[in-house]
């Protein structure tokens, strides 16, 4: 069992850098797209910074914004937006489906987790929520099959 709690929270980190390295790749496309000076730079510091759940894409914008001061507030405005856009399809989209193939769970429970785990225990939820979820999962079915095997084989 500990074997697979094991398998289930290194599928969980392999898919946070997955959806981190998706994140870091579109942000380099923005960047380049808009004309942002070190582009390549701020796209690798907004990937390495999107592992920290919910602050992370924050912390990873502010050198772009700041970047981009020294060009236009235009090109604040572009940054922003489009990393506003970014963090939108990498939510919505990118996260729930690597996470559910990562973890064998479908990306609709994903998001509904983040939805519940959000509204009952607010950001400390939100960082809990998968992983919790992956490990209770192998926790019940490992339960599951030991109940199943008892049932199919009484001890005398």
């Amino acid at each position: 069992m500990l074997s697979d709690m094991d398998k289930a929270l290194s599928s969980y980190l392999q898919g946070q850098i997955l959806v981190s390295v998706c994140v870091g790749i579109l942000c380099l496309i923005l960047y380049l797209s808009i004309g942002l000076e070190y582009a390549l730079v701020l796209a690798i510091v907004a990937m390495l910074t999107n592992v920290i759940p919910f602050i992370g894409p924050w912390i990873g914008t502010a050198p772009a914004v700041i970047v981009a001061l020294f060009d236009s507030p235009f090109m604040v405005l572009a940054v922003i937006l489009g990393v506003l856009v970014i963090q939108q399809i990498e939510s919505n989209l990118i996260s729930p489906q690597i996470m559910g193939r990562q973890l064998n769970v479908h990306p609709v429970t994903i998001i509904f987790l983040l939805l519940v785990a959000s509204r009952f225990a607010g950001l400390l939820g939100l960082l809990l929520a998968v992983p919790t979820y992956a490990v209770g999962k192998v926790i019940v079915s490992h339960t599951y099959r030991l109940i199943k095997l008892k049932i199919a084989k009484p001890v005398d």
